[in-house]
């Protein structure tokens, strides 16, 4: 009777965490698999792929150079968005990751940035990478969408970014300079 009754305080206990993590998806707003975003500092607009298959998100980074600024280390980088405009960035270095891929191991740096989708707006991480060969400059995964965000593969450009941002005095000092 007594590893029957324990039995039952198990599964009831794990029936009510489960139901307490569920996720009311009727508040949650819907995206579509294609979508523009704003990237902060610079209110940065540009297309992304919202893909829930990516763990993080990316964004398109070449010239990345390491600097030290006032004791921190930091990353110079050029963004590239969708039309070809090229921004100039410098951002606290937050991590460091290795890639494997089929032609070798690659190690990206990883930056906070601002971001919005919608009307959801959130500090996240970014990994640095050539996305030249991408058809989009920034890929926003699950680390930005879970919890938050619902996809829809056969939607697109559904929600323009509509995030009410107040930034840092820090973050306007960070403001990218434009290459003509």
């Amino acid at each position: 009777m007594r590893k029957l009754t324990l039995s039952l305080l198990l599964a009831f206990s794990f029936t009510v965490h489960a139901n307490e993590s569920k996720v009311d998806i009727e508040e949650q707003s819907v995206l579509g698999h294609q979508e523009i975003v704003t990237l902060f500092p610079g209110e940065i607009q540009t297309k992304a792929r919202i893909d829930t298959g990516a763990a993080t998100n990316s964004m398109y980074a070449v010239d990345t150079k390491v600097i030290e600024e006032n004791g921190e280390e930091m990353v110079s980088f050029t963004f590239i968005d969708h039309q070809d405009q090229e921004y100039i960035l410098t951002r606290p270095i937050v991590d460091k990751v290795t890639i494997k891929q089929a032609s070798g191991k690659q190690t990206r740096y990883v930056v906070e940035m601002g971001l919005c989708v919608g009307t959801h707006y959130e500090e996240t991480r970014f990994t640095l990478a050539d996305r030249s060969r991408m058809t989009f400059p920034i890929l926003v995964g699950r680390n930005f969408l879970e919890n938050s965000l619902l996809v829809s593969s056969s939607e697109k450009m559904v929600a323009s970014p509509e995030c009410e941002v107040e930034l840092a005095k820090k973050d306007l000092e960070d403001l990218p300079v434009v290459q003509p």
